[in-house]
């Protein structure tokens, strides 16, 4: 069973990963990036293209090293630890700092606000369970 909760969250983050090679053009970066200061748009644009490759690494450990990060090595089990504290991380920030109500014009949006909540939670809920199956 934990292989198999690992191996999902695999798939789901290729997905991201590729939810993320089309952000430029989704969300509309190069007209927001012509009013904004060059060194800024830089820096997002910069963080972006190196986060992706970090989503298609942890699906390939997810989909080729899923017994590892099962809890049969220390490493695989820090490394199975630290990205459910990321996923977590990441619900609890997309609920708090995204808030639709705040934010102008982020009614069209919301399904996508909602959406990105409950994968997060399914991410989260991937890497959790092997752990707490370890200490159960």
């Amino acid at each position: 069973m934990d292989e198999i909760t690992i191996k999902i969250g695999g798939v789901l983050s290729a997905l991201l990963g590729i939810g993320h090679c089309l952000f430029y053009r989704g969300f509309g970066w190069y007209e927001d990036f012509e009013k904004t200061r060059l060194i800024t748009a830089k820096v997002l644009y910069t963080i972006h293209l190196f986060l992706t490759p970090m989503f298609f690494f942890f699906s390939y450990m997810s989909l080729f090293h899923t017994k590892e990060l099962t809890g049969a090595t220390p490493l695989g089990f820090a490394v199975t630890a630290f990205y459910s504290v990321f996923w977590l991380l990441r619900g609890l920030w997309q609920i708090v700092y995204f808030r639709p109500s705040q934010i102008k014009g982020f009614e069209k949006l919301l399904p996508l606000h909602y959406f990105l909540i409950i994968y997060f939670v399914f991410l989260w809920s991937a890497y959790t369970l092997p752990i707490l199956r370890r200490f159960l």
